[in-house]
């Protein structure tokens, strides 16, 4: 039997039996309250990673461990990596990363200003540039070993070798695009070519050279990993021998979530500084 509705005198509605009905305005509060809760990025990585997490669990128990560590195995991982030693290794691989990607940046954001403010530097030095930055780098390697051996700094130049081709074009790209007004009136009141540099151009271009560090950032970590698996050294032996025989998949699926968590915690880093650094540029006069 159908069930009737009425309206009370206070403007609710009431079914047949005289019970009060859920006010459509309640329902839509209701739909409102889901709607914001799935839209936070919060509450949708919670369920992104949530997932991944499920599925990572279930694969491992069908396949079995040779396959996939189930996640308390990879857990307990994460305690032997720095219990058993291997985090010495690791602290050396980080050693010849810095230090490789700060001498990228060293030689990269210099080199860009000049590419992005003189014309005849961008043409002398723009073609060696592009090559190398669509070359593949894997095919320098033993070029490098040649000249440098296997040593520390054979790794080191390697992740130079990755890393320096992105913040020279972005810094490059920040320097030339700097407003036009804004050079004018500098050099109207005298600006020496120094202040220039330091005063106008390259804070107006920081978020292309923050961009351009994020970046090279990433092809820096590509370089460091490749750097050692060719040689079989530092956190490239310690990948390729987890993943031998004996296999040790609990260690090595934790060494390759600790190099990515740190990829991802360092380029979080710089996306901050990035937006930091966007208002200050547009108060400069970056367009």
């Amino acid at each position: 039997m159908r069930s009737e509705t009425t309206v009370s005198s206070q403007g609710d509605l009431v079914s047949e039996g005289g019970l009060p009905e859920l006010p459509r305005r309640g329902r839509e509060d209701g739909l409102q309250g889901w709607r914001r809760l799935l839209r936070n990025k919060w509450v949708l990585r919670a369920i992104f990673y949530g997932t991944i997490l499920a599925v990572w669990q279930a694969t491992a128990v069908i396949k079995g461990e040779f396959f996939l560590p189930t996640i308390p195995q990879t857990i307990r991982g994460f305690g032997e990596i720095f219990t058993e030693g291997y985090a010495g290794t690791l602290l050396g691989t980080l050693r010849q990363l810095f230090a490789g990607f700060l001498i990228a940046l060293v030689i990269a954001i210099p080199v860009g200003a000049l590419m992005g403010r003189f014309r005849f530097v961008e043409d002398v030095l723009a073609p060696y540039v592009n090559t190398l930055f669509v070359t593949p780098k894997q095919a320098l390697l033993p070029i490098l070993i040649v000249a440098v051996g296997i040593g520390f700094w054979y790794r080191t130049w390697v992740v130079i070798l990755f890393a320096v081709f992105f913040p020279i074009i972005n810094t490059a790209a920040g320097v030339r695009y700097v407003d036009t007004e804004l050079r004018e009136t500098a050099r109207a009141f005298g600006t020496s070519r120094w202040r220039m540099f330091t005063r106008i151009y390259l804070p107006a271009s920081a978020p292309f050279v923050v961009a351009g560090i994020r970046l090279g950032f990433g092809m820096a970590m590509k370089g460091m990993v490749i750097a050692e698996l060719w040689i079989f050294s530092g956190a490239g032996k310690l990948l390729e021998t987890f993943s031998r025989s004996p296999l040790r998949l609990d260690l090595y699926y934790p060494l390759v979530l600790l190099i990515i968590f740190f990829a991802v915690f360092v380029n979080e880093l710089l996306k901050w500084a990035e937006r930091k650094l966007r208002p200050a540029a547009q108060a400069t006069g970056q367009v």
